[in-house]
Order: C-alpha cells, then sequence, then structure tokens
C-alpha cells in the first residue's frame, strides 16, 4: 500500500498540533494576568516613586497644613516653635528607607520582572495570531492567482520542506507550516476552498465563546505550583499572621505591657495624682530609663530642692527603681531642667506619656468619667506645656519664668489670669511687657504678641437642649445639646493650628477641647457626658446626644475644658423642660396611660 508524501509529511504535525490543543491555550490567562498586575504595579509604582523623589511630602501636608477644609491655618510662629516645626520637617522629609520598605520594593521588582515576562509572551501571542488576520493563501505559498494546481503544490512542499518541525526547530516553524497547510487546503481542497470564497477562512465561520478562561498546568509545571502553593499559603500565611499580631501588640502607640498596666489601675474617680502615678507605672512596665544611680540620686536632689515631689516607695527592686526614674523624668520635664538629661530620652518618654494620656481621656470619656477625665487633662496639660501641678498658667506665654510671672502678677493685678492677659490691649500689653524689671527684649516681646495672636479665645454663643423633629422634650427622648463656640481670636476663613508647645517634642500637639457636663439624676445619681470637640475652624458647632433621664425643669452645667492649654476653663448652665412620656397600651380600655421609664 502506497503512502503519499503529504500524509508522511503532514501526520507528525498534525499530531503535535492536535497534542496543543487539547492540554489547552494559556493566551487567554496571560491577557488575564498582564492586566492584573498593570492595574496593581503601576499605581504601587508610582506611590513608590513619589515616595522617593518627595520623600515625607504628604506627611508634611498631613502635619502641617496651610489649607484645610475648615480654612486657611494659622500656625504659631514664634521662634522656639519655628525650630520645633523644622526639626519635624527635617525628620519628616528624611527618613530612613525601613526593612518593611526594602522588602516590598524587593517584591515590586520581581513583579515587574513577571510582568515583563508576561509581556513578551503576550507579544509572542499576538504575532502568531497576526498571521492568521487577512489570510491570503496566494500571498503565503507565494504564487499568483493563476498558478496551476503543480506550481501551488511545488509552493507549499518548499515550505512544508523548510518549517516542517523534524526539521526547523524553531518555536513559530510549526505555527508557520499550519498557516501553509491551511493556505494549500483553501486552494485545493473543495470543502476548504468554498469556506474561504464564503467566510475567508478555509476552516468555515468562526465562533465566539464567551468563558472564563481558567490555567492548564502541565505535568512539568506541577512541582512549580506546589512549591508557590507552600510558599504562599503554607509559609507565607502564617508569617503574615505572625507579624499582625505582632504589630498589634502596640495599641494606642503604647507597647502591651504598658496597657495592661492601664487596664488594671483605671479607676472611675482618679485625680490628678493617681493619673500621674498610673502613667508613669505604664510607662516603667515597657520601657525603664536607663539613668546611672549616681545620676539619679543627683537628678533627685536638683528636683527636689526646686519643688518636686516624690512619692514615697517602700520596696527597692528592678521595678521601683524603673519608676524612681521615670519619676524623675516626669519632674525634669515639668521643672523645665532639659539640660540635666538626654533630649532623646526625654522626648520619647514624652511621646509615650501623652499616648498613655490620650488612652486614658478616651476611656473615661467613653465611661462618662468626668472626674478621671478632669485629673487626666491636668497632667496630659503639664506634659505638653511643662507646667507644675501648681504652677500659675502664665508659664505658658514665651519666654516667662517663674520669677517673671511673680514680677508680672505683682505689677498687673488685674491680668493675673491667661484669659485676662489674652483680652489685654495691645497698647496696654506692650507697655507693660516694656518694663524693665521683666528684662524682654524686643524679639521676646514679638513672641508674645505672636502666641496672644494664635492663643485660643474660644467663647460660647449659644447652647440649647431639643429634640430633632419633635417641639417637646419627653422623658426617655435622645435630646441633642448644640453648641456653638466661636474662635474670637482667628479672622474669617481662618482655622486653627497646632498648639503652642515649645517645650515638647514633635510640634503637632492639636488644640482641641472637651464637654463635660452630668445629667440630673434621683439623689446623688447621675451620668456624666464627655465629649471631644476637635474642629479646628473659626465657628464651631457640635452637637452631643444623650437620653432625658427625667421629667420636669432641669439644668445642665457644662464645662469647657482646653485639652492643650491650662487655665481656659468655660462654663454654662442650660436648663430644659422635660415632659412625662406617653405609652400606649393596646391592652387598656381607652388605649393609653401615663407611664415613665428608666434611664441607665
Amino acid at each position: 500500500m502506497a503512502v503519499s508524501w503529504r500524509a508522511l509529511v503532514l501526520v507528525p504535525a498534525l499530531a503535535s498540533a492536535k497534542k496543543k490543543a487539547q492540554e489547552g491555550d494559556d493566551s487567554a490567562m496571560l491577557f488575564f494576568l498582564l492586566a492584573m498586575l498593570s492595574c496593581v504595579l503601576v499605581p504601587w509604582t508610582f506611590v513608590v516613586l513619589w515616595y522617593l523623589l518627595f520623600p515625607g511630602r504628604a506627611e508634611v501636608a498631613q502635619a502641617f497644613p496651610e489649607l484645610s477644609s475648615e480654612g486657611r491655618t494659622r500656625q504659631v510662629r514664634t521662634q522656639a516653635m519655628e525650630v520645633r516645626r523644622s526639626e519635624a520637617l527635617r525628620g519628616l522629609r528624611s527618613r530612613k528607607i525601613s526593612t518593611g520598605f526594602a522588602m516590598r520594593l524587593v517584591l515590586l521588582v520581581l513583579l515587574w520582572c513577571w510582568l515583563i515576562y508576561i509581556t513578551l509572551q503576550v507579544r509572542q501571542v499576538l504575532a502568531t495570531s497576526a498571521l492568521y488576520q487577512n489570510f491570503d493563501p496566494y500571498a503565503i505559498l507565494d504564487v499568483s492567482s493563476s498558478s496551476s494546481s503543480s506550481q501551488i503544490k511545488k509552493a507549499f512542499h518548499k515550505l512544508s520542506l523548510k518549517y516542517h518541525p523534524d526539521k526547523n526547530p524553531e518555536a513559530s516553524a510549526a505555527e508557520k507550516f499550519m498557516l501553509a497547510k491551511k493556505a494549500y487546503d483553501a486552494l485545493t481542497d473543495p470543502v476548504a476552498k468554498r469556506n474561504f470564497r464564503l467566510y475567508g477562512n478555509p476552516d468555515g465561520p468562526t465562533r465566539v465563546e464567551l468563558s472564563v478562561a481558567m490555567p492548564s498546568v502541565s505535568k512539568e509545571k506541577q512541582g512549580l505550583v506546589l512549591v508557590l502553593f507552600l510558599l504562599l499559603f503554607v509559609i507565607g500565611v502564617p508569617v503574615l499572621m505572625l507579624c499582625c499580631m505582632q504589630s498589634s501588640g502596640e495599641q494606642n502607640g503604647l507597647p502591651s505591657a504598658s496597657n495592661e498596666v492601664l487596664d488594671a489601675g483605671f479607676d472611675a474617680s482618679m485625680d490628678a495624682k493617681e493619673v500621674q502615678d498610673l502613667v508613669l507605672r505604664a510607662f516603667a512596665a515597657a520601657e525603664p530609663p536607663k539613668l546611672a544611680a549616681v545620676q539619679l540620686a543627683d537628678l533627685r536632689r536638683q528636683l527636689q530642692s526646686a519643688g518636686a515631689t516624690f512619692r514615697k516607695r517602700k520596696e527597692e527592686d528592678a521595678q521601683e527603681l524603673a519608676l524612681q526614674q521615670a519619676e524623675a523624668l516626669f519632674w525634669a520635664h515639668l521643672l523645665r531642667r532639659r539640660e540635666s538629661l538626654s533630649s532623646v530620652q526625654l522626648d520619647a518618654a514624652l511621646l509615650r506619656w501623652q499616648a498613655a494620656c490620650k488612652a486614658i481621656l478616651q476611656r473615661a470619656a467613653k465611661q462618662g468619667m468626668a472626674s478621671t477625665l478632669g485629673g487626666c487633662l491636668e497632667v496630659y496639660r503639664a506634659l505638653v506645656q511643662a507646667l507644675e501641678p501648681k504652677g500659675s498658667p502664665l508659664m505658658q506665654i514665651p519666654h516667662f519664668t517663674a520669677e517673671q510671672v511673680k514680677l508680672w502678677q505683682k505689677r498687673n493685678k488685674k491680668y493675673v489670669s491667661l484669659p485676662a492677659f489674652l483680652g489685654m490691649s495691645s497698647e496696654e500689653r506692650s507697655k507693660a511687657l516694656a518694663a524693665e524689671e521683666l528684662a524682654l527684649s524686643p524679639e521676646q516681646r514679638a513672641d508674645i504678641d505672636e502666641f496672644v495672636a494664635c492663643a485660643p479665645q474660644m467663647q460660647i454663643q449659644e447652647a440649647k437642649v431639643f429634640v430633632e423633629g419633635e417641639e417637646e422634650i419627653c422623658m426617655g427622648d435622645v435630646a441633642t445639646l448644640e453648641l456653638r463656640l466661636l474662635r474670637a481670636n482667628l479672622r474669617e476663613g481662618e482655622a486653627i493650628g497646632s498648639a503652642h508647645t515649645p517645650h515638647f517634642p514633635g510640634a503637632q500637639v492639636a488644640e482641641a477641647w472637651w464637654v463635660t457636663f452630668r445629667l440630673p439624676g434621683k439623689g446623688k445619681s447621675g451620668v456624666s457626658v464627655c465629649s471631644r470637640i476637635a474642629c479646628a475652624s473659626r465657628e464651631v458647632t457640635a452637637q452631643i446626644r444623650f437620653r432625658v433621664p427625667l421629667a420636669g425643669k432641669c439644668q445642665l452645667r457644662l464645662t469647657l475644658s482646653c485639652e492643650a492649654y491650662a487655665g481656659l476653663e468655660l462654663e454654662r448652665e442650660v436648663s430644659y423642660v422635660a415632659k412625662q412620656a406617653v405609652v400606649k397600651d393596646n391592652g387598656s380600655d381607652d388605649g393609653s396611660f401615663s407611664g415613665s421609664e428608666d434611664y441607665d
């Protein structure tokens, strides 16, 4: 039985193409991976480039915004705050590349390499598909439309010898051979010739199928897939969970050991001394200071002679020593003896103490503990302003020492409080500050004028209680206390920036306000409501919701306290009348009865 040469040539090639078709075409998966990687890598790369080319720009805009939603931000431009702000800006703009960022950068480079590899494969697929576009069998076989059957057969025989897979090991040779075979069929086979004439394709009309492309894995690639699965799921997921657990060890900016001490020592009624002791114990439990015994003893003697009061400690162990060192650091800051210590060590301790005070404030406000909130505010203001517990609020004025405060109070008895000092006329204040006894230079007096221009002069414009959508207030309703506040020191379109804290690191202490009031209750009972107002605009409208506990004429005594400055408390009384609630009862004869509801 004779076998033609065409059968001997075409059978291996067709078998190879059939095997490739059975294994599946991964071109759809290549396009899917290309699209997904591009959507992830392009924005990620822009973020990384922005971080490398403009380090800290986003952090600077967030820490010291020139414009905010409330208006143009007014920052305190005293000499000390400019130095603090410059240090903070320099630190934000010159951040070193962390280990985590370096690992993410390596991952980004590897993903870009993978994307380039996929792009090359996609280009190969597109080049192959371009061979079948505008299918012209005469051009493929390099013959004319008037060529005879023998000439067509001869041209195909020539191409088959050139591109047969057994003779040409190139990857594109088999595809070119199949293309030549289709061209030969389109000119010789009656069915293929008819399909080409009607549809432009020797295979007949094409069908478009919409489906989800899933990758096919050959036996040669199964080992690689298994390795990737082990790296991603068996190793990667546990390592990621472990990193998340380690990062969650710090909450509210504090180590877990500090949070445990705060949880154990938190109480419903704490004064400033108790809050101070709790903050120092939380700090000593996690990060004990490192002061030599001789340095600690000498520092404690200096601070005690300056007015510091240390608590008596009975036990002498490692924890007690760490607490004594933390207490010495604390008093060195309040008495402004920074030169006796390392600035780096003291700054790190101040940031931790600030985070601990914020955690106590948040918990006290959530649980309605006004007494603990007030004690914590005293400690917080002492930290950010470097004030003694019983020191004068005038010490917050730039360049005012304890001696100058005494001279000022002796010569200007009408302006011994901070609000009175801020309310002085500029002429009277300039004349008083120019006194020889105060020994203030023109630059220092200019700093004081800048402080007066930016220090808060908050006013309560209006305070009222109402129930939304109702004309009357009934017992058990959720009422709204609305406060309209005004910062009289700001102009229209201005917003307040960071507070004046020259003795505190960072220069990013927010000027926030706390509203506290106690709801009326039977006897000595009652619930306190605490709310923080962080809006920085000139005109502030705050709404605080609470449930009306009792019926009758009720009076709320509001206290508005500044978080960043001492001596700026405001008080206001608000009255409202609550009626007895009327509750319908479907089981009664007349359909209604009067009742009451207890407040919890």
